[in-house]
């Protein structure tokens, strides 16, 4: 069944590389792109297929994956003479799993309907790690049948999918749980500097929030990895989209408004707080 289904993967970075690496080796038909020839040659020798542009895979697949990083590079994805929507045909399906505010999604899954392709808003969770492990978590706004159409490609990497509704629904729910995690993080971050400036040992206490009622898969790896990320301040976009969408849906978020203010002076990259 999986040979029968062609499968595209655009931007292998660090999400869309292991994706890929995953439907590879499944034994899916792949064809993959990047700008970079470094990942698309790693992929070739699991078996993949090396496409020159996203219009050569978008004219490929069956399915589609958009793994790049933002709203600029995804439109760069589609659009001109080499984009996708260019190669897009009847009933390919385009999955975007980069992350992108839901109106974004909505427009883009528009600009894909008016060329007789399919979009689904397929919202990751997880990062990296679980996308090796293929225990990635996935959030998916669209049509139902086209979720069960893409089920097997989605299952080689995702231990988790969830359809939350239309195309858009993905993209609110990522930043309903990206909005938990950084409040999660604005916790962690204040309690590890509290004990760390008082004194207390950092790895101790780091065992006694795994073992009481402060755990939370944050505040678990907070020394060895939250504590210390080389973008400690991802989370200013997406405390902004969740701002903007409670405006949207008159939806009052005060932890919002707090995280975003207190995470500013709390996140050092230290996880002491020095």
């Amino acid at each position: 069944m999986t040979a029968s289904i062609k499968v595209g993967y655009i931007g292998l970075g660090s999400m869309g590389k292991p994706w890929a690496t995953n439907v590879a080796q499944d034994g899916f038909d792949l064809m993959v792109y990047d700008v970079r020839p470094e990942p698309v040659a790693e992929l070739v020798k699991l078996g993949a297929k090396a496409g020159h542009s996203p219009r050569e895979v978008a004219a490929y697949a069956d399915i589609v994956g958009i793994t790049v990083s933002g709203l600029e590079a995804v439109n760069a994805v589609l659009d001109g003479p080499d984009g996708l929507l260019s190669g897009a045909h009847a009933g390919l399906v385009v999955a975007i799993q980069t992350s992108l505010h839901p109106s974004d999604m909505e427009a883009a899954a528009k600009r894909i309907a008016a060329r007789g392709a399919h979009a689904l808003d397929a919202q990751m969770s997880g990062g990296w790690t679980s996308a090796v492990k293929r225990k990635t978590c996935l959030m998916v706004g669209g049509d139902v049948t086209l979720l069960e159409r893409c089920r097997p490609v989605f299952e080689t990497t995702a231990s988790h999918i969830f359809h939350v509704g239309d195309v858009g629904k993905g993209a609110v729910a990522k930043v309903a749980q990206n909005l938990i995690t950084a409040q999660y993080l604005m916790a962690a971050s204040e309690g590890f500097r509290l004990a760390g400036k008082g004194g207390v040992d950092l790895g101790v206490f780091q065992e006694i929030v795994r073992a009481s009622s402060a755990q939370s898969w944050v505040a678990d790896d907070y020394l060895s990895f939250w504590g210390n990320r080389p973008r400690p301040w991802m989370y200013y976009s997406v405390l902004e989209e969740a701002l903007d969408l409670g405006r949207t849906f008159d939806v009052a978020l005060p932890g919002a408004a707090t995280a975003s203010q207190a995470l500013s002076h709390s996140l050092t990259g230290n996880p002491a707080g020095d």
